[in-house]
């Protein structure tokens, strides 16, 4: 038991270790999606009809959790 606890525990400071990475380079901003999203769409409670591709360039959360 004693040899399993120090194998976990020598595997995740290992882990836990590494170089600095404040002097990184930064990472390339993409310049285009890494996931494209299906087209939806639905109807706004003022009864007016709206898509996912209305907000395209502009971050979209959907929501997908029921509250019922």
């Amino acid at each position: 038991m004693t040899r399993v606890l120090t194998l976990a525990a020598v595997v995740f400071l290992a882990g836990c270790g590494g170089g600095d990475d404040r002097d990184a380079a930064p990472q390339p901003i993409p310049t285009q999606a890494a996931v494209v999203a299906p087209e939806i769409g639905g109807t706004t409670l003022d009864g007016e009809t709206i898509s996912l591709g209305d907000f395209r360039g502009r971050p979209v959360v959907v929501n997908v959790w029921s509250s019922w």
